[in-house]
């Protein structure tokens, strides 16, 4: 079953969340949530 983009966005956006609550850097944080929207609007 292939991965669709909207999938992968889903995770990275999941990533940015867990990442935000350990108190990642913020520059990371907005790099996943960047890669997410950019995967979604795809």
């Amino acid at each position: 079953m292939p991965i669709v983009n909207a999938e992968v966005a889903r995770i990275f956006t999941e990533i940015a969340d867990l990442l935000e609550v350990q108190g990642a850097n913020s520059f990371r944080v907005r790099a996943y949530r960047n890669a997410a929207h950019t995967l979604g609007e795809l």
